[in-house]
């Protein structure tokens, strides 16, 4: 019986776009629950006392370069979003975070977004609710409805859950995964959390 992964994410995070779309190919064909938790980066960024890559002119440079071969690796789209990294990422990921009962819808509204945001020839501005509407819209889903929770007392609270949990649990950047109290930071170490799901 494998153990739950689950993979937090924040939607500014170019290496969680990654992750995403490269989860796929380390967990076919194995029985393990991927359960996905939107934190907010920015909080986590504070809370660690580390800084985005994006303002370190050594790691901003190099990054360019990575997050393309890493895409050429995984043969997804991307492109830099203008706003990066000053986006305003909290609606989308209340959103979210309103439908973790529902993971199949989640999974489909992750997914939009992450495309609209890293890969869709127009930027998708994440804190534009017309925007994400269009882009729920375009997934099939229910705009209407996603685009209203955005502003829910519930979907705040459980962000701010998340990012704090994920803080007190050890992590400190984008894409991050726990395996039971394990931690696996970035898309380079999802065969390293899929291995140990596994091995439970």
């Amino acid at each position: 019986m494998s153990r739950p992964l689950e993979f937090c994410f924040d939607f500014i995070s170019p290496y969680s776009y990654i992750a995403l779309h490269a989860l796929p190919r380390f967990v076919e064909g194995k029985d393990i629950d991927v359960v996905y938790k939107p934190v907010f980066l920015g909080a986590i960024m504070r809370g660690t006392d580390n800084r985005p890559p994006g303002f370190v002119p050594a790691k901003n440079a190099y990054m360019q370069t990575d997050i393309q071969r890493s895409c050429r690796r995984y043969g997804i789209g991307f492109r830099m979003h203008p706003s990066f990294p000053m986006m305003n990422t909290r609606p989308a990921l209340r959103i979210a975070c309103a439908l973790a009962g529902s993971p199949s819808d989640q999974s489909d509204f992750i997914r939009a977004v992450f495309h609209g945001v890293w890969a869709a020839p127009e930027p998708l501005e994440t804190d534009d609710l017309e925007q994400i509407g269009a882009a729920c819209r375009a997934a099939g889903l229910d705009a209407e409805r996603l685009v209203s929770l955005a502003d829910g007392a519930e979907a705040k609270a459980l962000l701010v859950q998340n990012t704090d949990q994920a803080i007190a649990r050890g992590a400190f950047g984008a894409p991050s995964m726990f395996v039971g109290d394990e931690l696996f930071f970035g898309h380079d170490r999802l065969d390293y959390a899929v291995e140990a799901a596994v091995s439970a």
